[in-house]
């Protein structure tokens, strides 16, 4: 019996060997990028995102990770999601403008039924977000992993380190590689430009006489910045609808190209397009005023995430065909299949980009010229006169 008890012993400790094993083979340690050590399950399955940002990028990894999602989608947007995703509890946003939505003590009751894996943030590292992230957690006792993604260089590293936090490592390396490859290409093609970048403007809105900008050196305006010559002052504003300017101003400027932010009815590009001051500009009379398509996302921000991608794309090929030479439509699907998870039809395409290509735009003033009656653009001449003699006696 004495043998038999102690060869059952053995037994028993030899089995709790093998579940303390297996136990510490279901989790393991991620570091975050504020440097953070995180005890993470091997296989994640249940991700909350954090904000707007977390919550695009988490779509373009695996939209069957979501368990919550941060806001509410916008009628344009439930067009292109999972409509799984449409009935998800809302969690809210950590950081930002809306940073009070995240309340902890709905993260714990929710995750009694969710049970979730991870909260993700993503965006720029601030100096009080470790301190921050480790008191949510504690608070919650729901792991929390930031990882950066703010500049358009960050977006290749980021979707590695996605891969690897969210056990999705095929499809963080694969947009990590497109992602890559496309920067590499678009920095080729910009050192072919050299100095001989075109200039441009980008508007987010207009109201009578006041024209909002957003201005060269923002976060907002990467791509404008890099693909030409942003006209507009250094940004005084952190907001993605940039700094107010007057219409004489805009007059002076004249722009070679326009980009204009999406509005409801294109509002803000028919205003462009018809107002006969706006029709003084070269860009408006050479057919180069481009409205950004919107769908999922503002291609030039609303948040600024991985769509920027898809601005650069798409800008680069109207203010440099001879450089960026591609078929347009082909790399606009292509972004879609590989990030948004949807497959646009040639109709969808036409829809989106309806005042996005040089068709369009080259088509618009020559369609609306003869309704411009000739004291509006005498008008818009004296009025550009006038505004430079005024400097003058500056």
């Amino acid at each position: 019996m004495r043998n038999g008890g102690i060869i059952f012993v053995l037994i028993l400790l030899v089995a709790a060997a093998f579940v303390g094993a297996a136990a510490a083979e279901e989790t393991r340690e991620f570091v975050d990028d504020v440097g953070r050590q995180i005890t993470l399950p091997v296989e994640i399955d249940a991700v909350s995102p954090s904000g707007p940002l977390a919550q695009i990028v988490l779509y373009s990894l695996d939209p069957d990770l979501f368990v919550s999602v941060s806001s509410e989608f916008s009628d344009i947007q439930k067009k292109y999601v999972d409509t799984r995703l449409l009935s998800l509890p809302v969690t809210g946003q950590f950081y930002g403008s809306k940073a009070s939505t995240m309340n902890p003590e709905s993260i714990m009751e929710l995750n009694k039924r969710l049970n979730i894996d991870v909260v993700l943030d993503i965006g720029e590292a601030k100096e009080t977000m470790k301190p921050d992230l480790d008191d949510i957690q504690k608070k919650t006792g729901v792991s929390f992993a930031f990882v950066t993604q703010n500049k358009l260089a960050d977006i290749p590293g980021s979707y590695e380190k996605l891969g690897e936090l969210l056990s999705r490592p095929e499809q963080g390396t694969r947009l990590s590689k497109y992602t890559s490859d496309l920067l590499a290409e678009f920095d080729s093609g910009m050192k072919t430009i050299g100095s001989d970048k075109k200039s441009l403007i980008y508007v987010t809105a207009i109201d009578g006489n006041s024209v909002s900008m957003v201005g060269n050196g923002s976060y907002h305006a990467e791509v404008i910045d890099y693909v030409g010559r942003n006209l507009a002052a250094t940004s005084a504003s952190s907001s993605g609808t940039g700094d107010g300017y007057t219409m004489e101003d805009i007059l002076q400027l004249n722009p070679d190209f326009i980009i204009v932010s999406y509005a409801d009815n294109h509002a803000y590009y028919q205003k462009i397009m018809n107002d006969p001051m706006w029709r003084t500009l070269s860009a408006v009379q050479n057919g180069n005023v481009y409205e950004a398509p919107n769908g999922p996302h503002n291609w030039m921000g609303g948040p600024p995430s991985i769509q920027r991608l898809l601005s650069m794309i798409w800008i680069g090929n109207l203010m440099y065909p001879d450089v960026f030479e591609y078929d347009i439509d082909t790399r606009v699907k292509e972004f879609y299949s590989l990030f948004f998870h949807y497959d646009l039809t040639d109709a969808e395409l036409n829809d989106l980009m309806i005042y996005a290509t040089s068709e369009t735009s080259a088509a618009t003033p020559a369609e609306t010229k003869s309704s411009v009656p000739i004291f509006g653009m005498l008008a818009g001449l004296a009025a550009t006169a006038l505004f430079v003699w005024k400097k003058t006696l500056r």
